[in-house]
């Protein structure tokens, strides 16, 4: 293991000490936390009434009882006056999502705060402008002053779509409904661009189109539903790992037996007892040997299928529960449209064929046999010796949103969902599990559905500014190859105008750089709490604020509405993302009043915000009434309310009931009709269509199957990186490659490999690991020393412009060992299997 150096000191927060409620900033989970604030040099007592979290501290405290804080959960925050506090950040004993506990994320908030004198300071402080070779700080004002001309500029001369943007859109602390309503009010209003993309894809859409056009919203179930259900459908995620307390406090204690107290109540007169769980990943995570240990393979079946083969198995087992006559045939008959359940019988089912014919042919393409199949599609929908049907919960995420054709892929389970009527009741539903919180709320895209393929643009050397907010195309964008080369190649042709005018003001260097890029520059513009690998190409630099440095307010993966309360000051002169695009929007406004260009100046007003809930409210005020409103409809809530409903907060969409807010738990309940103008679901036929030519072509050319993911370390290990605990224990990305494979390779674990396809290149080093098949690897994804994305085609599903980062195809090479690593590292699987 790492070598990881715990404070020996317990500092408790005192009885006065200033008390804030959060959540926690990483996964979509959405865990409630306390947040405690004390001069430094003060200290509480051991005894209950000397300590605020009230517990006796001269008697060793209960494992998991969440009364103690460790080191992780500590820091010490210097102000911008100067003033140093303690900051102690504990989980929320109250709070339904995490009922007290905390994941590795969440155990380390305090870890991740900003700290001058630890190793969070290399935050971003102060706005960077390129000048004398260099990219040198400079004051908000000269910063805005020349990316507003350069925007205002370029869309003078070229059109509004010459400005292209990469950007958030979820919350948490990299967004919020605060952000986000500023980002959508800037870019779709006033710029008005449809050359517009999100974080983690090349393009502006949905991850769940599919989903949405189905009628159902994907967001559509509560967490208790997993503790209710008689079948837990995983689906591309290993939840221990990354959505930890979901599993661990709601779907682990489902499978033990513990929640069946609780199914009696809400399933009166219904069969119930422990539940089960279907895994479905090509791995063999963590996720199913817990589960296993836990609660017995009995109640645990991972069905591990070949990488990229979900739509054909989702299909297999929605025609052995056709073909048994186990489908809900009410809830079809009357919850969804009769028109399009025909096709989806005839593409999706191939009723026409023989079910020996069809499994015998998803045997072949998913490497898994017909029993497993079949005793998939009788764990969720063969009808229980009451004559009760069983109810099932189907939760998926990367595995299927970034596999292979994405828009089938998720119609294909949601397809299965309404087969086996399962919405609209205790124990059921179909949704993602996500990766970051929801705070979408914006004004309409402006663009087309599919969005235009920005990176694609980009490198064919379209746009004339790249405005590049809370994310890190260099390293996480599909081909990131490509993406580092074109920020490279066009931006260099901005820094040598720049240079060249070096003694200029920036209207002058602002007419340098639109004629640099109408030569093929671009200007790039990037806006982060840390500098990224894209911030080192970046020609002005923003500093943002980050978590608990300002207020925001975000949903999680049930909709739980609440208030992140800021408790401390961003570091240097950063400010938070609404009120740089607020300043940017009014600096644009004041150079189109100057020219007298009415309609510009128009545009980009109302951007004059003073506080974030007044963005908050603004944005609430967009929202539609009616039962069919926006899954993340908050209007009517302001920060007073949250602020008083606590960790809990309140469950959108959010309805007005005599004067109060009414949140909702799960969706479709009692007849409420599906997001259709029909009011009924529809299915969608989702034949399986193979793997595109592109990615084909480097599945035959090279002898391993490269797939990806998460572990405990956060997205793109922007705050790990930075957090000694996470740093020295993923210092590199690895790999994991199987027994055979390793034997057949000569590779030891520890080893240091170089992989590479037609697209790229880059570096890991070696866990030997059971997780995987002969024939397969896995490597962790986003590692922003050696990224993964370097080896994924451009293959995009051209249905809706979503990225297959889980499929490529490498060679690897033995390169060496590095002795440091060696020292600190034991290269043990993740998973917690033996490899014999």
């Amino acid at each position: 293991m790492p070598v990881y150096r715990p404070a020996d000191r317990l500092v408790l927060p005192p009885v006065d000490a200033e008390k804030y409620q959060t959540v926690c900033h990483y996964c979509i989970v959405g865990c409630g936390y306390h947040v405690y604030k004390w001069p430094e040099g003060r200290s509480g007592g051991l005894l209950p009434d000397q300590n605020a979290l009230g517990v006796d501290f001269t008697k060793q405290v209960a494992p998991l009882s969440g009364d103690w804080i460790a080191p992780a959960h500590h820091s010490i925050i210097t102000e911008r006056d100067g003033r140093r506090y303690h900051i102690a950040i504990v989980p929320d004993k109250e709070c339904v999502v995490n009922k007290g506990q905390h994941s590795a994320r969440g155990g380390s908030l305090g870890s991740s705060l900003y700290r001058p004198d630890g190793p969070t300071h290399v935050r971003l402080t102060h706005p960077l402008v390129y000048r004398a070779t260099e990219q040198v700080p400079t004051t908000w004002d000269d910063a805005i002053d020349l990316a507003a001309r350069v925007i205002y500029g370029s869309i003078q001369r070229d059109g509004n779509n010459s400005i292209f943007m990469k950007i958030f859109d979820h919350g948490g602390g990299g967004g919020g409904f605060e952000n986000n309503w500023a980002v959508g009010k800037f870019f779709f209003n006033a710029v008005q661009t449809i050359n517009c993309s999100i974080h983690n894809r090349p393009a502006y859409n949905s991850e769940v189109h599919a989903s949405r056009d189905m009628g159902v919203p994907e967001l559509n179930y509560a967490y208790v539903d997993a503790e209710l259900a008689d079948t837990i459908v995983l689906w591309g995620a290993n939840s221990y790992e990354s959505h930890t307390n979901f599993y661990l406090v709601h779907m682990l204690p489902n499978i033990q037996g513990t929640t069946v107290n609780a199914k009696k109540d809400a399933r009166p007169g219904e069969q119930v007892g422990p539940g089960r769980i279907i895994i479905i990943d090509p791995r063999r995570t963590a996720t199913v040997v817990v589960s296993e240990q836990a609660a017995g393979k009995d109640r645990v079946l991972h069905l591990q299928l070949n990488p990229g083969t979900d739509i054909a198995l989702a299909n297999a087992i929605a025609r052995v529960v056709y073909e048994r006559q186990w489908h809900d045939k009410d809830f079809v008959a009357n919850r969804v449209e009769a028109e399009t359940v025909q096709p989806f019988l005839d593409q999706s089912l191939q009723i026409s064929k023989s079910l020996d014919e069809v499994l015998a042919e998803a045997e072949k393409i998913t490497g898994l046999s017909r029993t497993q199949i079949e005793q998939a599609a009788s764990w969720i929908a063969e009808t229980k010796s009451d004559g009760t049907r069983p109810r099932a919960i189907f939760l998926y995420e990367k595995g299927v949103i970034w596999g292979l054709k994405n828009y089938e892929n998720i119609g294909s389970i949601v397809n299965l969902t309404l087969l086996t009527g399962n919405f609209g009741k205790p124990g059921t539903g179909c949704g993602r599990l996500g990766g970051h919180q929801e705070g979408y709320v914006r004004p309409g895209y402006p663009g087309p559905r599919p969005a235009p393929y920005v990176d694609d643009l980009l490198s064919q050397g379209q746009g004339n500014v790249f405005y590049v907010v809370g994310c890190n195309p260099a390293v996480t964008t599909l081909n990131a190859q490509r993406m580092r080369e074109t920020l490279q190649t066009r931006g260099k042709l901005v820094r040598d105008a720049l240079d060249a005018n070096f003694a200029a003001d920036n209207a002058t260097k602002a007419r340098a750089i639109l004629d640099a890029v109408k030569q093929g520059g671009l200007f790039i513009i990037v806006q982060d709490i840390y500098p990224t690998e894209t911030a080192k190409h970046a020609h002005v630099v923003f500093p943002a604020a980050a978590w608990g440095e300002s207020p925001i307010t975000s949903i999680n993966g049930e909709r739980r509405l609440r208030l992140y309360e800021k408790f401390m000051d961003p570091p240097g002169i950063a400010e938070p993302d609404w009120k740089i695009l607020g300043m940017l929007a009014q600096r644009i406004k004041a150079l189109a009043q100057a020219d007298g260009n009415a309609d510009i100046a128009q545009r980009f007003s109302g951007f004059e915000w003073k506080t974030a809930e007044e963005v908050f409210l603004e944005g609430g005020q967009s929202f539609a009434d009616g039962v069919k409103a926006s899954t993340e409809r908050y209007k009517g809530v302001d920060y007073a309310f949250l602020k008083a409903a606590g960790n809990n907060g309140i469950q959108t969409p959010v309805t007005i009931v005599n004067g109060k807010p009414q949140g909702r738990v799960r969706f479709f309940e009692n007849g409420e009709p599906f997001y259709t103008e029909s009011g009924k679901a529809k299915m969608l036929p989702t034949p399986w269509p193979g793997f595109p030519a592109i990615v084909q072509e480097q599945i035959n050319k090279y002898p391993y199957f490269l797939t990806n993911g998460r572990n405990n370390n956060w997205q793109t290990l922007y705050n790990d990186m930075n957090m000694p605990f996470f740093a020295e224990r993923t210092p590199l990305p690895y790999i994991e490659i199987s027994p055979e494979d390793a034997k057949k390779e000569g590779l030891q674990p520890g080893d240091i490999v170089r992989l590479f396809n037609d697209y790229g290149e880059t570096m890991a080093y070696t866990v030997v690991s059971t997780s995987v098949k002969p024939g397969v690897i896995f490597m962790l994804f986003a590692h922003p020393r050696a990224t993964t994305n370097s080896l994924t085609t451009p293959y995009v599903d051209p249905a809706v412009i979503i990225p297959y980062y889980k499929g490529s195809a490498i060679g690897l090479q033995r390169i060496g060992r590095l002795a440091d690593l060696d020292a600190r590292l034991t290269y043990k699987p993740t998973n917690f299997d033996k490899v014999v």
